[in-house]
């Protein structure tokens, strides 16, 4: 597994999400919550193939405590990073602190790589509380970072002028390519600030057949064409496709996958290991042809059934 080095960290390219794990999630899930006895077969195969680090959260139902039925005993060195919304820094500091302390004890862990924010609020209204709570956690060595994920231009902004912000978690994928276009992955490395990648596969959307997809979600039909037409063309999978595009346009990034079973997994991390190099003409016409995606199609909050 090819691995990224940030602040004396050695970091595996590939990051396991796990909000299937606690969630029904995915526009393309079939099967529901993952359960105990599937995690921990995925949990094993994945980190046998050198991942070191899981991205889950407190709101991601009972993910928590399913990753740390696994890790109990196990002597891994992983590294969790957890989310929590903007309401954590709206109680008093000692609550909040034991909030941190519950997910670590679901986690059977001593201490999360990196707490992150899973909206942008507390961004926007930053008092000289909130840091001293963040400096504060990080003293304990409850978190070693923390971090936010952004949605839109505005809000990856407002993280980057932030110094108590050391990672961003940015959507980026074939249909939402803000990333590029704004130059969000530049500007954080100029920063040092490290940058994990979300919704490669947009939820799952851009992996679906054509014929499988919701009626309100037609209007992606003419893009998903093309991403079918250029796979076919290469004759590489879409799933190739999608994960070699953002691996080569985010080299100092860290991508996330999901999965919902242990077949998913073993495939995506194949994918990555194989990955086919997209030459610079390939490029250049899915930045071309898939840089003006309307929101309603890139955004799942838009999503109306």
């Amino acid at each position: 597994m090819k691995t990224l080095n940030w602040n004396n960290h050695t970091i595996s390219k590939l990051c396991l999400g796990t909000v299937q794990f606690g969630l029904n999630y995915g526009i393309a899930n079939k099967d529901g919550e993952v359960s105990q006895q599937e995690v921990n077969t995925i949990l094993k195969y994945v980190l046998s193939k050198d991942i070191n680090c899981l991205d889950t959260g407190s709101m991601y139902g009972n993910s928590e405590e399913k990753i740390g039925n696994y890790l109990k005993g196990n002597d891994l060195d992983t590294m969790i990073i957890s989310k929590i919304k903007s309401d954590f820094f709206q109680v008093e500091h000692e609550l909040s602190i034991q909030n941190i302390e519950k997910s670590l004890k679901y986690l059977s862990s001593n201490t999360l790589f990196a707490l992150l924010l899973h909206n942008i609020e507390a961004i926007q209204n930053w008092s000289l509380k909130d840091t001293e709570l963040i400096c504060e956690l990080k003293k304990q060595n409850k978190i070693k970072y923390f971090g936010v994920s952004i949605y839109t231009n505005d809000e990856f902004n407002l993280a980057l002028k932030n110094d108590n912000v050391d990672i961003i978690q940015i959507p980026f994928n074939l249909l939402d390519q803000r990333a590029i276009k704004n130059n969000w992955l530049k500007k954080a490395k100029e920063k040092n600030k490290l940058v994990f990648i979300r919704s490669v596969y947009l939820q799952g959307l851009i992996l679906m057949d054509k014929y499988s997809i919701p009626t309100h979600l037609d209007s992606a039909k003419q893009s998903l064409n093309i991403i079918d037409e250029t796979a076919r063309k290469l004759n590489i999978t879409k799933n190739e496709l999608a994960l070699s595009f953002v691996n080569q346009m985010a080299k100092n990034s860290i991508l996330l996958f999901g999965c919902d079973s242990l077949k998913q997994a073993a495939e995506n991390i194949n994918n990555y290991n194989n990955l086919p190099k997209l030459d610079s003409q390939t490029i250049e016409y899915l930045t071309n042809s898939l840089s003006n995606i309307d929101e309603y199609i890139y955004n799942p909050s838009k999503w109306s059934k």
